[in-house]
């Protein structure tokens, strides 16, 4: 399953890919087993970030779970934001 995420950056000089190597990265939510590092993807030709989540949650149940968490998913000083576009069950 896949979490993506649209980051809002509040350096202009740091690079998508850079943010993903670099943040830290948690999905503090009950019935995540698992996130792989993040990547970078283009979804509706947009960047975004992507986890990969090993879950026994369905997409539909996950969605509102992430876009309810008060908590941010992802650590990087040119985070100033983040936004939940979709939980999909297989890789865009």
């Amino acid at each position: 399953m896949w979490l993506l995420l649209d980051l809002e950056l509040s350096d202009d000089d740091v690079e998508w890919p850079e943010i993903a190597e670099q943040c830290g990265f948690d999905v503090p939510i009950a019935g995540v087993d698992d996130v792989e590092p993040p990547i970078v993807l283009q979804y509706h030709d947009q960047p975004c970030l992507a986890l990969q989540l090993q879950s026994q949650l369905t997409p539909a149940q996950l969605q509102p779970l992430a876009e309810q968490l008060k908590q941010r998913m992802i650590s990087h000083p040119s985070v100033s934001a983040e936004r939940v576009i979709a939980v999909l069950a297989t890789k865009p």
